[in-house]
């Protein structure tokens, strides 16, 4: 299980499954070794939806962002 928060405000957004959480990981770039943190921006998840990514962690994508364009985020592995 991950926990995913808003990197600014510290605030949890949603849970995500072992599985969904390397599926994220595997379509946004990780700035350096280590990183906990990642930019989410609205054309990745469509990137990730149109190469058939579960429909379910689309919509959790989508619902992290709020109807923002983009987002900043963190992760903590439970």
């Amino acid at each position: 299980m991950v926990k995913i928060f808003d990197l600014e405000s510290d605030q949890f957004i949603v849970d995500l499954t072992d599985e969904e959480f390397a599926a994220l990981e595997e379509a946004l770039e990780e700035e350096s070794i280590g990183d906990v943190d990642y930019y989410l921006h609205i054309s990745d998840v469509e990137f990730m939806e149109e190469q058939g990514t579960d429909t379910k962690l689309i919509a959790k994508l989508k619902a992290m962002l709020e109807g923002r364009e983009d987002r900043e985020i963190r992760f903590q592995k439970i």
